[in-house]
């Protein structure tokens, strides 16, 4: 199972600097790796006004340790969607040590998007290509990341 999870499924790689195990959080909620998993995949939409801060809200945090890294060090970080439905989007971030094929992390998270009132929204058309553009092409089960 986990062997769909390499590097090629993640897209917008970037380097990452994590300097501390309280970056990262605890595994029922981190604000770093919420943030960064948002970052990557708004990168992904054209347009402007895409990184809103309150454009969303995150559910269903779930944190995959594979192995145990060196902390503080460089990672490189990539996102792929694998669910999309009308209001929501259930995202994976990889967190992948320079030049590694496997991933040293897995966070997925279900990304909700909401209307200025905080009512469930469809998200707009930049980021809906985001998310299309990320599309692991398989779907991750109701409560983790079997296929």
């Amino acid at each position: 199972m986990l062997s769909r999870f390499n590097r090629p499924l993640f897209k917008v790689l970037r380097p990452v600097e994590i300097a501390s195990w309280h970056q990262i959080g605890s595994s029922s909620h981190s604000v770093f790796l919420r943030g960064l998993t948002n970052e990557l995949l708004v990168s992904q939409a054209s347009g402007a006004g895409m990184a809103k801060q309150d454009d969303h809200r995150f559910a269903s945090d779930r944190l995959y340790w594979l192995s145990r890294p060196a902390i503080p060090g460089s990672f490189e970080a990539g996102v792929a969607t694998l669910e999309k439905r009308p209001y929501s989007a259930r995202v994976v971030l990889g967190l992948f040590l320079p030049k590694s094929e496997e991933p040293v992390l897995l966070y997925v998270a279900d990304r909700l998007s909401i209307d200025s009132a905080g009512r469930p929204a469809a998200p707009g058309a930049a980021l809906e290509a985001a998310m299309q553009a990320t599309a692991a092409g398989f779907k991750a089960a109701r409560f983790g990341l079997s296929a």
